[in-house]
């Protein structure tokens, strides 16, 4: 199947109607039908995150489309993350205005016509990915699945069957993503709890029996972040009648308080305790990469945190080149919105998780910040620095708050100030409100901050104000006898890197900082004790890795130091017996990095002549 193939063919049939941004088109009502290219990149992108935190896997045997359109959604979703599934269902009553050739394009695709408003049709379908587009609120007569009541029902009852369907789906132990609108949604399933994409599109819902807590997530530039505001203004609405039809793809923002002031928006505050005792708030693990720097935060962050099933209350971040304070604290973001431009304060993805942390005080809270040594975060954080500090955080007493109550964020900051052990606060401006006013901002002693960093060139790994706000600790590789045999799988693998290392250091005696030169276990680890041409081809790839690291990387004089180290080694009697073969067979004259580095790729590389 060729997937930009596919996307051109629903490109051309979306188009063929209409152009669904032209509202004076005649025909405008029919593109509502179908999920255009922004929209459908935008929900695949959300899906994609929900497989990388554990919400959803890449692999569903039976994907079904109950309402499949022109199936640009669906084929998103599946092709943009890679699902694998061993039949696609495309399905849809609609036959006339649906887009019949696509199975021509998609593997292992069948299109069906059954009701999605009669449960009993799919009995024997227990799909294991649905995904369903329903178009409630359409004008379109053909679109609307409202417009299929019969005399005698109201349009409630027409929405309790299609509850009637995906209920049958969930309780079978599929997973549905439900694409539309929060309050049609809640007259539908009106007792699920769901994972929510507040998109500044259409939003997207997922709901399954293994989703006990409701959550709701956003875009903050390019990444996701949870926000904590699940509810909508239509909450108390009780039947269709009392809701307004709109249709449009695009959602109305007319609370400008809100459009402005977003980060002062309700926050719910929650009293559940997770238990856990670990003492250290701030750490730094430094050290050559490879070393099990990552690894370590996840084994606190599983054991002493007991955050295995709470992926909501970490937040990894990879800091890079091109991070900025305002995707990390507050920035203003620009929209443009019927030719008019609006400036929106944003809310940075730390800035939402202090916030949860403060309004969930009896858990922990987890903020990863890897490879730190790319930015300064003096730049990226700001003031924040100065809350670092285990004695400058705040502690928030949880029985003075009741749980489940929304407070405004401002005003729950001054009441957690009123205890006289709570001193320390920084206050930040709003950055779109012309008010002269400041908001305060504390850090919770609830959320652990973990930093990773590799060494620099210029010897730097943070700056020094940091490090002395950090519990800094340094990584160093390791030997089969430390991290034991089911990690690091060969033992004569293990001795040669351990020899490897004690060189190095040797030859970099005179250095300040020699650890930087160390070569990491993580490339040696999988090599096991066999003596086979797998084992000999990752044996050869992990030591073309020391010289590129040697050459590229820390721009080591071949001649003055890596000669002396890589020879060494590889001709050192203790080698084992098929440690000297491997060593042997590329004939190595130790002449210069090319001349290793090409007899390492032939043997590597099938291609190469």
């Amino acid at each position: 199947m060729n997937k930009e193939e596919l996307y051109q063919q629903i490109q051309a049939f979306n188009s063929q109607l209409t152009n669904p941004s032209d509202r004076s088109s005649k025909t405008y009502e029919k593109a509502y039908l179908y999920v255009d290219d922004k929209n459908a990149e935008d929900k695949a992108e959300f899906v994609g995150y929900l497989m990388d935190q554990g919400y959803m896997k890449n692999e569903y045997p039976t994907v079904v489309d109950l309402a499949f359109g022109s199936g640009n959604l669906t084929s998103h979703i599946i092709f943009d993350n890679d699902i694998r599934y061993d039949s696609l269902l495309l399905n849809d009553i609609n036959t006339e205005h649906t887009h019949q050739g696509i199975v021509d394009y998609i593997d292992k695709s069948d299109i069906t016509y059954e009701d999605i408003l009669d449960s009993e049709v799919f009995k024997d379908d227990f799909g294991d990915l649905v995904i369903v587009n329903p178009q409630i609120g359409g004008n379109y007569i053909d679109g609307d699945i409202l417009n299929q009541k019969e005399e005698d029902e109201s349009q409630q009852d027409v929405l309790d069957k299609l509850g009637d369907t995906l209920n049958h789906f969930i309780d079978n132990g599929a997973i549905v993503l439900f694409y539309g609108e929060e309050k049609y949604l809640k007259l539908i399933l009106p007792n699920h709890k769901y994972i929510k994409y507040n998109s500044k599109m259409k939003d997207i819902f997922v709901l399954s029996n293994a989703i006990t807590e409701s959550l709701c997530f956003e875009k903050s530039g390019k990444d996701f972040v949870e926000c904590t505001d699940t509810t909508q203004d239509d909450e108390n609405i009780e039947s269709f009648d009392d809701i307004e039809i709109i249709a449009y793809n695009d959602k109305e923002d007319t609370n400008e308080e809100e459009k402005f002031m977003k980060a002062d928006k309700k926050e719910r505050f929650v009293s559940e305790e997770v238990n856990y005792n670990f003492p250290h708030k701030n750490i730094l693990l430094k050290g050559v990469p490879g070393t099990g720097k990552s690894q370590t935060i996840e084994n606190i962050i599983e054991n002493d945190l007991n955050l295995k099933d709470r992926q909501s209350n970490i937040c990894r971040i990879n800091i890079h080149s091109a991070s900025s304070n305002a995707d990390l604290m507050q920035g203003i973001g620009i929209e443009s919105n019927d030719g008019k431009i609006e400036y929106q304060e944003k809310q940075g993805l730390i800035f939402n998780h202090i916030k949860k942390a403060l309004f969930a005080p009896n858990q922990p809270f987890v903020l990863v910040l890897e490879e730190i040594q790319e930015n300064s975060l003096n730049e990226l954080i700001g003031d924040l620095i100065y809350l670092i500090e285990e004695k400058k955080r705040v502690t928030v007493d949880a029985d003075k708050f009741e749980n489940g109550k929304e407070y405004e964020y401002q005003a729950f900051i001054e009441e957690v100030l009123k205890d006289e052990n709570n001193k320390h606060y920084i206050e930040i401006p709003y950055l779109v409100d012309t008010s002269t006013a400041y908001r305060k901002m504390v850090l919770p002693t609830n959320l652990y901050i973990f930093c990773t960093s590799n060494y620099r060139d210029d010897k730097k790994v943070i700056e020094d104000n940091l490090l002395r706000r950090f519990d800094v600790v340094e990584i160093y590789p390791q030997t089969q006898e430390q991290l034991g045999e089911d990690v690091f799988k060969s033992k004569d693998i293990s001795d040669f890197l351990a020899h490897l290392n004690e060189e190095i250091l040797k030859k970099f005696e005179d250095e300040v900082h020699p650890d930087r030169y160390l070569i990491g276990h993580a490339n040696w680890l999988d090599i096991t004790e066999d003596d086979n041409d797998e084992n000999k081809k990752q044996f050869y790839t992990a030591l073309l890795k020391v010289l590129i690291e040697f050459k590229e990387i820390r721009e080591v004089d071949f001649d003055a130091y890596a000669k002396d180290i890589i020879k060494g080694v590889c001709t050192d009697n203790n080698l084992s017996d098929r440690l000297k073969e491997y060593i042997e067979a590329c004939d190595f004259k130790y002449e210069s990095y090319k001349e290793m580095v090409e007899k390492l790729q032939k043997e590597i590389y099938s291609f190469l002549k």
